[in-house]
């Protein structure tokens, strides 16, 4: 029979290892914003074919991780989760030795779908922990990414200035990976409402799904959601691009501006924690949303490359806090049916999962800087949707 204590340190393992997760996913996705002006150097790709790389395997991803969600209300969590992650295995080895665009293509598709299932769950089970400080947790969880997503361009950085390979830290991460399946493989994923169901109750899901697109309060969130990232990730998906492509910095250079940005938005997240123990995540949204539209339309104004440096980071810091809270008031809407509400939230992937597609084609006809105007969409919404 285990003891207290036993169980106690099981169930911190547990934690840990799931807010490790959010960490580890982050942490692929800074790597590869990264690494993109050298991935775009060294395949010769357009504009185009970098923002197929984020729009195709996200129209992939919504078509399944709907049912993911779903399924993740029953006792196939763990199954989803472990799945996910040497998936994710896969595909980062797919992409430390692709030596052509198709097969980085299909293997961001295979990372994309991968991550829908064991970020996506493991943040729900998260959440069912203590549904009523879902605010708290995400902003827990979002700290923890925030870490990930700034290790992983300091990393690319030093090793691209000593002439090292990017690949090798692909290869690593992969590795890294597969840790993480074996720490997952054998934990109870049981604190959701539906965790004694299988497949057979898929026809209540399903019912349980139509009600959830039928709530108002639900879709507004999700919406905002969706808009604010427009200042999150697609802005640091092509701010290593903006900062070489506009701003005229050296790779090496445009790598270091993608760490003071992400290093910016790790001390926002840090300083969340505890104000979220104060103050209410809609008064945070509200004066970080005008900070953010204020400091983004100077960065794109002003000519200097340093002053641009600095506002980029007054970005990441303002908008440290807006997916935190915008998800957890998601969750809060349907406690206890966390699949259900990661299942709308990715069906309404679909919108912006052109961005990044749009934002390519609009940059080859009409330059980068002209397309970064349209990221600007992110703070005003955010500022009409909490007035």
């Amino acid at each position: 029979m285990l003891s207290k204590s036993n169980i106690l340190r099981g169930s911190l393992l547990f934690i840990a290892v799931l807010y490790g997760v959010e960490l580890l996913d982050e942490f692929i996705y800074g790597l590869f914003g990264a690494v993109l002006p050298t991935i775009k150097t060294e395949l010769a790709l357009t504009y185009t074919q970098i923002g197929l790389l984020f729009t195709l395997p996200g129209l992939i991803g919504v078509l399944g991780e709907p049912f993911i969600g779903l399924l993740g209300d029953t006792r196939h969590r763990r199954a989803l989760v472990v799945g996910g992650i040497l998936a994710t295995a896969i595909g980062l080895s797919l992409i430390a030795g692709t030596q052509h665009y198709v097969m980085l293509l299909a293997a961001t598709c295979i990372l994309v779908v991968a991550s829908g299932a064991y970020v996506n769950l493991s943040q729900a089970t998260l959440i069912d922990r203590d549904p009523r400080r879902a605010e708290n947790t995400m902003a827990r969880w979002v700290l923890a990414g925030a870490i990930g997503v700034t290790i992983s361009p300091l990393i690319i950085t030093v090793v691209l200035s000593v002439e090292g390979s990017w690949r090798a830290v692909y290869f690593s991460t992969a590795i890294a990976a597969g840790v993480f399946a074996l720490l997952l493989f054998k934990q109870r994923f049981d604190g959701h409402a539906g965790a004694d169901d299988g497949v057979g109750s898929f026809k209540q899901l399903g019912r349980n799904l139509l009600a959830a697109l039928r709530s108002r309060t639900l879709i507004k969130w999700v919406i905002l959601t969706e808009l604010a990232d427009f200042m999150l990730d697609k802005l640091r998906e092509v701010t290593g691009l903006y900062f070489h492509d506009v701003a005229g910095v050296s790779l090496p250079a445009a790598s270091a501006v993608v760490t003071v940005a992400t290093m910016a938005g790790l001390t926002g997240n840090f300083a969340l924690v505890p104000v979220l123990e104060k103050v209410s995540g809609v008064r945070v949204l509200r004066v970080s949303a005008v900070v953010a539209l204020l400091a983004y339309a100077s960065m794109l104004l002003v000519p200097i490359v340093w002053v641009k440096i600095v506002l980029i980071a007054v970005i990441n810091l303002s908008t440290a806090g807006w997916y935190a809270v915008l998800r957890a008031k998601c969750y809060e809407v349907l406690p206890g049916q966390s699949g259900v509400v990661v299942a709308v939230t990715s069906l309404a992937n679909v919108s912006s999962l052109f961005v990044p597609l749009l934002l390519g084609g609009v940059a080859d006809t009409f330059g980068l800087q002209t397309a970064m105007w349209l990221l600007i969409i992110g703070p005003i919404a955010l500022i009409w949707g909490v007035r």
